[in-house]
């Protein structure tokens, strides 16, 4: 970007920080801003804004909270705008729904909704190397099962390849956030072996017809 001078509007607040953080998260979701973009320095932003570092320090540790900066040290480092993570949105997505004390039914119910739709999409677009990663997790968790250990990752990870094979990375987000907490609840009840086994049952299932579509 040739300046940045005209970019940014001061004022006046108790919660100075959250204005400046709002300010430059709009430029960012506007496309002012681009990934690899370096931001102004501490200096001239507290310059543009008519406030001290201290406050956009705040800010800028406020937009690397939320993932989208990066904030380098060193003489060729600063506040740089970084790619989208689907990291941040899931851990986001997850913090939301434990917050708001959502039961392991009303997830369920959730994941199995939002699955309908999901393997609409699989059908037609899942590839070989997907359905050899099912394969895999299934066998995997049987192995576990028949040495009675309880097959909880392979089973959670089963709904995320479902969701990764649909090809679209909104649906794996949104699961994986689903089946995080889904672990919390059923790592804290400690399912027994025949519920498991019902579990890797029903992902056979799926995973046949899938493959005949």
């Amino acid at each position: 970007m040739s300046s940045n001078s005209s970019l940014f509007t001061p004022f006046k607040t108790k919660r100075a920080f959250e204005e400046i953080a709002n300010q430059i998260r709009e430029l960012i979701y506007s496309g002012v801003f681009k990934p690899g973009d370096k931001l102004p320095s501490e200096r001239e932003l507290a310059i543009q804004f008519e406030t001290g570092r201290m406050v956009v320090r705040e800010a800028l540790r406020t937009l690397e909270h939320s993932g989208l900066i990066l904030i380098k040290q060193g003489s060729s480092g600063g506040a740089f705008i970084r790619n989208a993570d689907p990291a941040v949105i899931t851990r986001s997505i997850s913090e939301m729904i434990k917050i708001g004390n959502v039961t392991l039914q009303q997830l369920t119910e959730t994941r199995l909704g939002i699955e309908m739709v999901i393997l609409e999409f699989a059908m037609k677009r899942i590839t070989q190397e997907d359905l050899d990663l099912m394969k895999k997790n299934i066998d995997d968790a049987e192995q576990k099962i028949l040495k009675e250990i309880r097959a909880l990752d392979e089973n959670i990870d089963f709904h995320i390849l479902l969701a990764r094979s649909s090809k679209n990375p909104l649906f794996e987000m949104i699961i994986k956030s689903i089946m995080d907490v889904t672990k919390s609840f059923i790592s804290s009840v400690k399912p027994e072996m025949a519920y498991i086994q019902k579990v890797l049952n029903y992902h056979k299932k799926i995973y046949e017809l899938i493959k005949e579509k």
